[in-house]
């Protein structure tokens, strides 16, 4: 049923639609991009201030993504996921330097609601004999997205990981440099509701814990989840984390490259809101290739006081403006 439908059952919910929309299409709260007493740019007032980003994690090359224009940068800690091949402190001040020699903000990507199986701390035997030489927080295998499992995020050894200690994923990635973390998975509390009554509130205190653990090994540590923009009608998610990532707002929620449910738009629009309402940054990407479709995008996107970027969901490749970079053409052949 389309917004316009104007039957008698339908107007009042109609009503409200419109309302929720033209508040969320309003002009937005500006970015605050203060300074501190010595005029200094901290991370948070840079990511705050950023008008563009890009979002990488695989084939990447740091010349080439130190060569783009983007005031944000969202790659992996790792070319493979492996320490081995993990980028060096100097790769990542490399990345950070704008080619007009302006500082730009660069997250590394963290699973924290979903196990990988080409990661570090991947077993080989996890997944094997129906699940019985697995760890209790290993969850189901996602079938749309093989080698990517949920996990019970609330397990303490699944939390060591991530967080405990000087081999955990968050050191790697505080020791390579990186200005903050971009932490995907947090929406797996939705699927782990059926398991435990409290999986949401276990996800925000998750997301604080590492919040907490991340500052006190680097001041100033950047946190931005992507998707989960139900979590934000929590005033203290939103006061720990520097701004959010969200996909598919406007196309592709249920079939690729196809316009979403106008009420699920303003539905989403609306809870992002309450982050720029708070002055922080919501950054969308969107895998769009058609170039009108992408223009008509960034101006909704824009109008939203949302941060655009469009690439393919693959995210093997960089694309700058709206045409992919050289090395994604040669991928292609």
């Amino acid at each position: 049923m389309s917004l316009t439908d104007t039957s008698p059952t339908r107007r009042p919910a109609v009503l409200f639609a419109l309302i929720l929309l033209a508040w969320a299409t309003s002009s937005p709260h500006p970015a605050v991009a203060q300074t501190s007493a010595e005029g200094e740019q901290t991370p948070a007032r840079l990511l705050a201030a950023a008008k563009s980003w890009g979002y990488q994690l695989h084939k990447f090359d740091p010349d080439t993504l130190a060569a783009s224009p983007y005031d944000m940068l969202v790659i992996d800690y790792s070319r493979d996921g492996k320490p081995a091949r993990a980028l060096t402190p100097e790769e990542v001040d490399k990345i950070r330097v704008k080619p007009d020699g302006e500082r730009r903000i660069v997250l590394a990507y963290l699973s924290i609601g979903v196990a990988q199986t080409y990661r570090y701390y991947w077993k080989w035997y996890w997944g094997w004999v129906f699940g019985v030489l697995s760890p209790r927080w290993l969850g189901s295998e996602n079938p749309e997205w093989r080698g990517n499992y949920g996990v019970r995020y609330w397990h303490e050894g699944w939390q060591k990981i991530i967080l405990g200690g000087e081999n955990s994923y968050l050191e790697r990635i505080v020791k390579a440099g990186f200005d903050g973390v971009y932490l995907d998975g947090v929406d797996e509390y939705v699927d782990m509701v059926k398991e435990k009554r409290n999986a949401r509130a276990l996800m925000i205190a998750f997301v604080k814990a590492i919040a907490e653990r991340a500052r006190v090994l680097k001041p100033g540590f950047l946190v931005v989840p992507q998707n989960a923009e139900a979590l934000l009608a929590d005033a203290s998610y939103r006061a720990v984390i520097d701004g959010i990532g969200k996909e598919d707002l406007l196309f592709g929620d249920d079939v690729s490259q196809q316009p979403n449910d106008p009420k699920s738009i303003v539905s989403d629009v609306v809870r992002l809101k309450l982050l720029t309402a708070d002055h922080k940054p919501v950054f969308v990407v969107e895998y769009l290739d058609a170039p009108q479709e992408i223009e008509r995008a960034r101006r909704r996107l824009e109008r939203y006081g949302f941060i655009p970027y469009f690439t393919d969901r693959a995210l093997d490749s960089m694309r700058v403006g709206d045409v992919p970079a050289p090395d994604h053409a040669a991928d292609k052949k």
